[in-house]
């Protein structure tokens, strides 16, 4: 009969009661190494809704150039983005400008872009995580604009607010140190104006 090395009888046996418990340590040493739920980021609602806007507002300028105020046909292509009052303000704001208009007086918000800082428009963009204010959420949105061989960069902010469970535009804030006749301002303030004239 063959004898065995009393160490190796004892390893055996160690080896024989951990087998059992193999899966489950594996499976331990994974969750550790590669947590699924704690390392996933939260979806940003908002930060997604101001992307989509400004994605739409492209397009839109694109294939009919936005230049100040959007007409109706413009204004229906982007306004399911705005909360229900500013989409008020942009209707009140395309009447003052008809009455001004119609009585030959100096017609407001003709020129330039109104949705940044830039008169210019911009040619990309991209925006940051939406972080968390009194008014809803807020994110900075990053412009470039490349016309005639040189760059122009700004910052300008969007504010959004919840409305019936979705997010949706509140106000865009005009941050470029360039735009002296913005500067310090919104949009609901440049278009928020009646009597316009």
């Amino acid at each position: 009969m063959r004898h065995l090395n009393p160490e190796a009888v004892a390893l055996t046996g160690v080896l024989y009661m951990a087998k059992p418990f193999l899966p489950l340590a594996v499976s331990l040493s994974l969750l550790l190494a590669f947590p699924v739920d704690a390392a996933k980021p939260e979806k940003d609602e908002a930060r997604d809704v101001a992307v989509r806007f400004f994605e739409d507002y492209a397009a839109l300028q694109k294939s009919n150039k936005v230049v100040g105020l959007p007409n109706i046909q413009q204004l229906d292509a982007i306004s399911q983005h705005f909360i229900p009052k500013l989409h008020r303000i942009f209707y009140i704001s395309l009447r003052e400008q008809h009455r001004c208009r119609s009585r030959g007086k100096a017609t407001p918000w003709t020129s330039g872009d109104l949705f940044t800082s830039n008169d210019a428009g911009f040619s990309s963009f991209t925006i940051e995580p939406s972080i968390t204010t009194q008014l809803g959420r807020q994110a900075t949105v990053h412009f470039r604009l490349e016309k005639d061989g040189k760059t122009q960069r700004w910052d300008d902010e969007v504010i959004l607010q919840k409305e019936n469970g979705q997010w949706m535009i509140y106000d865009i804030e005009y941050h470029a140190p360039f735009a002296t006749n913005k500067a310090g301002k919104s949009l609901k303030s440049v278009i928020d104006k009646n009597p316009a004239c």
